[in-house]
């Protein structure tokens, strides 16, 4: 894997919104709509528990027929986290490896964003290959 120089802390996204835990899916659906965002962090007690997406409302919730179903009950809770001092294609590595979309980004082990493949792609579309290659059969939402 060659180095691209970019770290992810100049490209990740700051704009990082949380939802308390037992919040239900309308409510997680008005706040991605409000604050125009691809996923949510799931708070509980003060404390980071997971993420939800776009997608994970679709299929997990909505699929389902369970509006008020709560978010800690469709969450990933497994953060898949990478350091803003990382090279860009090592964000790219962990997502192919792990056949996720996004990234919690982290500084001295407190989280300060998140990067998503968009994100990698926009900045190195030759990170794509590198995303892709493990993606042989589906894909985790996060």
């Amino acid at each position: 894997m060659v180095d691209t120089g970019i770290k992810v802390g100049d490209c990740m996204k700051t704009k990082v919104i949380t939802i308390k835990a037992d919040s239900t899916a309308v409510e997680a659906a008005k706040r991605i709509k409000e604050f125009n965002v691809g996923s949510l962090l799931v708070e509980k007690d003060g404390v980071i528990q997971g993420i939800i997406t776009e997608k994970d409302l679709v299929v997990k919730s909505l699929s389902a027929g369970d509006l008020n179903m709560k978010v800690n009950d469709f969450m990933s809770a497994n953060l898949i986290q990478i350091e803003d001092d990382a090279d860009l294609s090592e964000a790219a590595k962990i997502m192919g490896e792990n056949k996720i979309k996004r990234l919690i980004v982290t500084h001295a082990g407190k989280i300060i964003g998140i990067i998503s493949q968009k994100d990698i792609i926009s900045i190195s579309p030759s990170l794509y290959d590198l995303i892709s290659q493990n993606w042989k059969s589906g894909f985790k939402t996060f």
